[in-house]
C-alpha cells in the first residue's frame, strides 16, 4: 500500500517529528491488547477474571498474590513476541539523524528497545521492571519464576510491577518528556491507538493547537477531531513504506 503524496511530503520537510504509538503497534508482533485479553485466555486460568480489576490498585490490594502472578503470566507470553517491521523501521529512522524524532508509547513490553530503539518515552511503565509500592525503591532482582509477592528489601512493603495501573497518574518525568516533543513537532504520528485513553489521547491535540500537522495510521480511523491525515493500514505497512 502506497503512502498518500501529502503525507509522505509533511513528513519529509518536517524537522521535528513525534509518533505516539498504541497497542495496535505491539498487536501485530501477536500481542494481545487489553479488549482482546478475554478472548485470548478463554481456555486458561485466566479468563475468569477482568484484566482491567487485575491492573488496579484496587485489585492489587485485596489480592497480592493473583495479580503478582497475572504479570508473571504476562511476562512469559511476551518472552515469545518477537518486534515486528514497524518497531525496526522506527528506531532506524531514530538513528538515521536525517530528522528530530521522538518516540513515545503507551505500550509496556519493552518492544520498541528490543527493535533497537534507545530512547523511548514510556508514558504507563514498562512491566520488566518492578518496584516497591510503598517506597517506591526500584527493585533490581530476577523475578522470573517467583509466584508470590515478594517482600521489599529496604522497607519491607510489597513488590509490584512498573507499569501504571488504572487510575494512577502518569510518571512526572515521562509526561513532560513527552508534552515537551509534542509541543515542538511539526508532525504528529498517532500509531495504533485508540485516541480514547487519556491524558495520552490529549497529545494530538496538544500538538494541533501548536500548529502541528497531525497524521494517523490504524487500520480504522478513531473519532479524533484533529486528524489532518488519515493511513488505513497497519503501522507495519507504513513505516516499511515511510523508513
Amino acid at each position: 500500500m502506497e503512502i498518500d503524496t501529502d503525507i509522505f511530503k509533511q513528513i519529509k520537510n518536517a524537522k521535528c517529528v513525534t509518533i505516539l504509538t498504541g497497542a495496535g503497534v505491539s498487536a501485530e508482533s501477536g500481542v494481545a491488547t487489553f479488549r482482546a485479553y478475554k478472548d485470548e485466555t478463554k481456555e486458561s486460568l485466566w479468563s475468569q477474571y477482568d484484566p482491567q480489576k487485575m491492573a488496579s490498585i484496587e485489585g492489587f490490594l485485596e489480592n497480592p498474590n493473583r495479580v503478582w502472578q497475572w504479570y508473571q503470566w504476562r511476562r512469559s507470553e511476551l518472552k515469545t513476541k518477537e518486534p515486528n517491521a514497524a518497531h525496526t523501521a522506527i528506531a532506524k529512522w531514530q538513528q538515521s539523524n536525517s530528522q528530530n524524532v521522538t518516540l513515545i508509547t503507551q505500550n509496556v513490553d519493552g518492544l520498541h528497545q528490543a527493535g533497537g530503539s534507545k530512547e523511548v518515552t514510556e508514558l504507563h511503565g514498562n512491566i520488566w521492571g518492578n518496584h516497591c509500592l510503598q517506597c517506591r525503591v526500584r527493585y533490581k532482582e530476577d523475578v522470573e519464576g517467583i509466584e508470590q509477592v515478594i517482600e521489599c528489601p529496604e522497607c519491607g512493603g510489597q513488590i509490584r510491577p512498573s507499569v501504571v495501573w488504572f487510575g494512577e497518574a502518569l510518571p512526572e518525568k515521562a509526561w513532560r518528556d513527552a508534552e515537551r516533543a509534542t509541543y515542538s513537532c511539526d508532525v504528529f504520528l498517532s500509531v495504533g491507538t485508540s485516541s480514547q485513553v487519556y491524558p495520552a489521547a490529549g497529545l494530538a491535540t496538544m500538538a494541533k493547537s501548536q500548529g502541528a500537522t497531525v497524521i494517523e495510521i490504524n487500520p480504522d480511523p478513531t473519532e479524533s477531531s484533529v486528524v489532518d491525515y488519515y493511513f488505513k493500514g497497519i503501522s507495519s505497512e507504513f513505516f516499511e513504506h515511510m523508513c
